[in-house]
């Protein structure tokens, strides 16, 4: 398939890792309008952008979703391109909406992160770990969520509230859902893998592992750990700037993380639906999207 936005070095990426950066998917002014428009909705709750005693919860979630002006002109191109340049071109059902011709696309909802765990030694999680899709049951070729975007809408250096993911961990969802074609309900997959998975266990603290065990930080962010089917994980904390997106592919663990920065971290996600299962058996061979090549790679299939 040919690429419009991404690198063959960047879709490598995603597909060895699970995910990838697109840096300015939408215009940095743009985003930093739209954190603006933000803080105004947070504004009948007490919370003023220039007064940090008025930031008294560490997480506020806008259970909402916005359109028009600002919003409406970051449904680039640029952003369309990349992430079809991962599902495959022609085969995202919202691709209408965005670009020259855009219609209206809502942006939501918002978990605006001030401070969640600033008060604690910065840590990787137990909690929180899942993969995305709360709205259906998941099969290992189900086309409701092409990808998961993070979209992102202030600067997120190091310890600021970015997303941790696992990287590698696509390729053990992959695996596991094959292992059930009759289907899973989110949760129930989750927990049925995070009990059976010894790494998953461990990261979730289903072994007994707490969060302030010594070490934690280290065993899974500062080495790779090759898992029984040889699949090589690794927690990674994101990072990014307002306008970045980053695209996940649709079975990657991820989680809140600590926001010790004191800069509130705004965000949202969009998802990409898809307009048919996937394929893993095309006649085609140049026809296979990065998902689904990775999905065949996991499964032994090439």
């Amino acid at each position: 398939m040919e690429n419009k936005v991404l690198t063959k070095e960047e879709i490598d990426h995603f597909m060895a890792r699970g995910w990838v950066k697109v840096k300015e998917a939408f215009p940095r002014e743009l985003a930093l309008e739209c954190q603006q428009f933000v803080w105004e909705k947070l504004r009948p709750a007490g919370i003023d952008a220039n007064d940090r005693a008025t930031w008294d919860k560490p997480m506020h979630y806008l259970r909402e979703a916005y359109s028009g002006g600002a919003f409406d002109r970051c449904n680039t191109e640029r952003m369309a391109d990349a992430i079809e340049d991962l599902v495959g071109h022609g085969r995202w059902i919202d691709r209408g909406v965005y670009g020259k011709e855009a219609v209206v696309s809502t942006w939501g909802w918002w978990p605006v992160n001030f401070s969640l765990g600033a008060e604690r030694p910065w840590t990787v999680p137990t909690k929180g770990w899942h993969w995305d899709g709360g709205h259906f049951r998941h099969y290992v070729d189900s086309p409701d969520q092409g990808l998961l975007c993070l979209c992102i809408f202030s600067e997120i250096g190091p310890q600021g509230g970015g997303t941790l993911i696992v990287e590698g961990s696509h390729r053990v969802v992959a695996r596991f859902l094959e292992r059930h074609p009759e289907g899973l309900e989110p949760q129930e997959g989750i927990d049925k893998l995070n009990l059976e998975h010894p790494y998953l266990a461990a990261l979730t603290g289903q072994n007994g592992e707490r969060e302030d065990d010594p070490g934690r930080v280290e065993r899974f962010m500062g080495a790779w750990h090759a898992d029984g089917d040889g699949f090589r994980l690794r927690v990674a904390e994101t990072t990014a700037s307002p306008g970045d997106v980053i695209l996940c592919h649709p079975f990657l663990y991820h989680t809140p993380s600590q926001n010790h920065s004191g800069v509130p971290r705004f965000m949202c996600n969009q998802k990409t639906p898809l307009k048919e299962r996937m394929n893993f058996d095309r006649a085609d061979p140049a026809a296979y999207s990065p998902v689904e090549t990775s999905i065949r790679r996991a499964l032994g299939r090439g």
